[in-house]
């Protein structure tokens, strides 16, 4: 990561403010809510101009669900336990200073410089937080064979990836998809779902504790989808019934 990546002054401040007391840990949760300002309905970008974001809250709080995740992960695989979820909590930081949607793809960019330099002002270990760093700068990337990264790194990329395909955003996919949605477009998009999630068995997770939980999140969509196919059947079966008589 090079010094030239620009970080806002609302962040740098953020930064440059913060007192190192108390774990690592716990400062660690306290600087991720400043940074995303969960409560707050809009935030200063990078560019300094004001962006209505609605969606800090639920970045905040999918933070904490992927750090508890994290945490599952370190101890059922003997993994370091408070970094990983150290990790966790900071792995989406770089969201709020995205000026706009076709920025997002750089906040892991953004988010492992922040990162950084919160290490250095708390004083963290530096190998550590180099390999925390590097978790977050590929935790959007997909996972492959002989990646150069190691089973600490990728885990924070699979507990995030676990929590995205939790039910929280299956209620969200499930908004946006179906909405008020005709039921046979209903039904095309649950098979659509289906053969998507049939592909996504074969994911590439860094620990067998990510692979269940991976899998039990796919089971749990799977359920979803199969049952809303069988809801939107009745409304066919109605339909043909209503033609009959």
């Amino acid at each position: 990561m090079e010094d030239q990546i620009f970080i806002s002054e609302r962040v740098t401040r953020i930064i440059e403010e913060h007192r190192p007391e108390g774990s690592f840990a716990a400062q660690t949760l306290d600087f991720v809510r400043k940074v995303l300002e969960p409560e707050s309905v809009g935030t200063v970008c990078r560019t300094g101009r004001e962006l209505k974001r609605y969606d800090m809250q639920y970045r905040y709080d999918h933070s904490l669900r992927v750090a508890a995740i994290g945490r599952r992960i370190a101890r059922e695989e003997g993994l370091p336990e408070e970094p990983l979820v150290i990790g966790c909590l900071l792995h989406d930081v770089g969201y709020p200073e995205c000026a706009s949607f076709e920025e997002l793809n750089r906040h892991s960019e953004l988010g492992a410089e922040i990162a950084r330099r919160f290490f250095e002002r708390i004083g963290y270990d530096a190998e550590l937080s180099r390999s925390i760093c590097k978790a977050i700068l590929i935790h959007d990337k997909e996972p492959y064979a002989d990646e150069d990264a190691t089973v600490f790194e990728r885990s924070v990329r699979d507990a995030d990836d676990i929590d995205r395909s939790d039910a929280m955003r299956l209620c969200i996919r499930g908004y946006h998809d179906i909405g008020e949605c005709a039921a046979w477009e209903t039904r095309d998009i649950c098979r659509k779902r289906l053969e998507q999630l049939a592909g996504e068995k074969d994911r590439l997770c860094a620990t067998g504790a990510a692979k269940r939980l991976w899998l039990e999140n796919l089971q749990l969509q799977e359920s979803f989808y199969r049952k809303l196919l069988v809801q939107m059947g009745l409304t066919e079966e109605l339909e043909d019934f209503g033609s009959k008589n």
